[in-house]
Parts: C-alpha cells; sequence; structure tokens
C-alpha cells in the first residue's frame, strides 16, 4: 500500500455519470423500456447499498465487485473506480475500518440514483453536468 502524499493541482474529477452511456443503454428500445430499466436499476443499486452494510470484509468485497460492474454499466466511472479499490481492499479489513472505506461508496450511489431516477421521468436536468442530488 502507497501511503505517499503528493500534493499538486488538483486534477479535473471524473463526472458521477456520463449520461451519454445512460442514454445509450436506453435507445435499445422506447419509453417503457426505459422506465423499466430506471426501475431494475435503481432496485439494483439500492440492494447493492444494503449490501454494503455488512461487517463482513467479504461480503463488502462481492458486493464492490458487483457495483464496480454494474456503475461501468451505467456510465457512473467514478463510482466503478471507487468500488474497485474497495473491492481490492475490503476483504482483509475489519469492521471500523470497513464502514470508513464504504461511506464515499454510499454517498455516490445516492448521486447515481439521483441521475436514473430523472432519467427515468425524462427529468430536464438528468443532462445537467455535476448535477447533484439535493441535501
Amino acid at each position: 500500500m502507497d501511503d505517499t502524499f503528493r500534493m499538486g493541482a488538483p486534477r479535473q474529477s471524473t463526472p458521477a455519470m456520463d449520461l451519454e452511456v445512460l442514454e445509450s443503454l436506453f435507445s435499445m428500445g422506447g419509453e417503457e423500456l426505459r422506465a423499466e430499466l430506471c426501475a431494475q436499476l435503481i432496485t439494483d443499486f439500492k440492494r447493492i447499498a444494503a449490501e454494503l452494510d455488512s461487517e463482513e470484509g467479504s461480503k463488502i468485497a462481492r458486493a464492490a465487485h458487483e457495483l464496480k460492474g454494474l456503475a461501468a454499466t451505467v456510465g457512473a466511472a467514478r463510482l466503478a473506480d471507487m468500488a474497485r479499490s474497495v473491492d481490492h481492499v475490503a476483504e482483509g479489513m475489519a469492521a471500523p475500518a470497513l464502514i470508513v472505506v464504504t461511506r464515499p461508496l454510499r454517498s455516490e450511489i445516492d448521486t447515481v440514483l439521483y441521475h436514473l431516477r430523472q432519467a427515468a421521468t425524462g427529468g430536464s436536468d438528468a443532462r445537467a453536468p455535476g448535477k447533484t442530488p439535493e441535501a
């Protein structure tokens, strides 16, 4: 593990969602498919978020692995990268540390859920770059 602290100019942050990827999934069907797919994706993301509450590193690692693939599929590259990191380290971690490393995943899942809900309803701000859930 590299625990070197690096300082420098901040890198440009990856957007929470590449909505063009999501729209390409929707383009395979009509509005009915869009609504059904969004509903299924929302269900899947919520289920995985609940699995992140486990105190067992192996369960967290499995959830993170599934999250990595699901996030990449819908264009949530930042979430996929975060899940990949947790997938690699979770199995050997104690419960208190797992809480710390999964907290950002849950927050990012909330952001992705926001975008999915907007996309499901055809919300006008679904394509707004950097749009985040309201507090």
